[in-house]
């Protein structure tokens, strides 16, 4: 009896010893990013600049100047893309890129909720990556600098009204929408949360795809600009909060 008594106390000692340590890693606080001033601010400062510059200085960097270019050497599923403008799809193109953004940026505060060291360490992850998809898309479109749809219309016009009418590839409206639905969903990873926010992502996701539709239906760009600008702007949303510093 005596030596069933102490398996008994045995085992309930072990039991309390496992329910403290589950109950212990329940109340773990979350993944916290180290988004201090240095080195964190730097890298996100030098990222603008680098974004920043293939824009102010796109006249004096390589882009295409044709017109009309010649559609002959477009693949099949762009072509259908050629035509002139259409100023309402663009208008909604951007209203749903600022949807995705805002969208995130809100629903990553309301996580925080109270804990607004949280809030802007998230903020700081998200545009972040937003910021690296801007550079890595900007530079894209000088290193293949080619013609928006409309310039291969026979309306286009030599040289073109300013160097971004010959910077289509990837689009930048659908890297940007992409980067910043993927960070959310990559930050929510981290905290073991994705599954708790699928309706979330899924919206976001779902509205970045609008934009990029939105894009193609503008004549803003090709289809194969956009697939190109979603893939880039998925990968790097997903991957800077993963490389993120965070908090020891």
């Amino acid at each position: 009896m005596r030596r069933i008594g102490i398996k008994l106390r045995s085992a309930l000692l072990a039991g309390l010893a496992a329910a403290a340590s589950s109950g212990g890693a329940a109340a773990q606080s979350p993944v916290r990013f180290d988004a201090r001033l240095v080195p964190s601010g730097v890298v996100l400062a030098a990222t603008a600049a680098v974004a920043a510059a293939p824009l102010l200085f796109a006249s004096h960097l390589p882009h295409a100047t044709c017109a009309p270019c010649d559609p002959s050497g477009l693949p099949g599923i762009d072509r259908g893309a050629v035509g002139a403008i259409r100023a309402f799809p663009g208008t909604a193109s951007d209203a749903t890129l600022f949807a995705v953004g805002a969208g995130a940026g809100l629903l990553l505060l309301s996580d925080a909720r109270s804990e607004g060291a949280m809030a802007r360490e998230d903020i700081a992850v998200l545009v972040q990556a937003v910021g690296a998809a801007s550079a890595l898309t900007n530079w894209g479109k000088v290193l293949f600098h080619r013609p928006r749809p409309y310039r291969y219309t026979p309306a286009a016009t030599a040289p073109p009204s300013s160097a971004d009418d010959g910077l289509s590839l990837p689009s930048g409206h659908t890297s940007t929408a992409f980067a910043a639905a993927f960070a959310y969903w990559s930050i929510q990873a981290q905290r073991d949360r994705a599954g708790d926010r699928a309706p979330q992502v899924a919206a976001l996701v779902a509205s970045a795809a609008a934009t990029g539709v939105l894009r193609v239906l503008a004549r803003e760009h090709f289809p194969t600009d956009v697939m190109a600008g979603a893939a880039l702007g998925a990968a790097v949303g997903w991957i800077v909060p993963l490389l993120y510093p965070v908090r020891r």
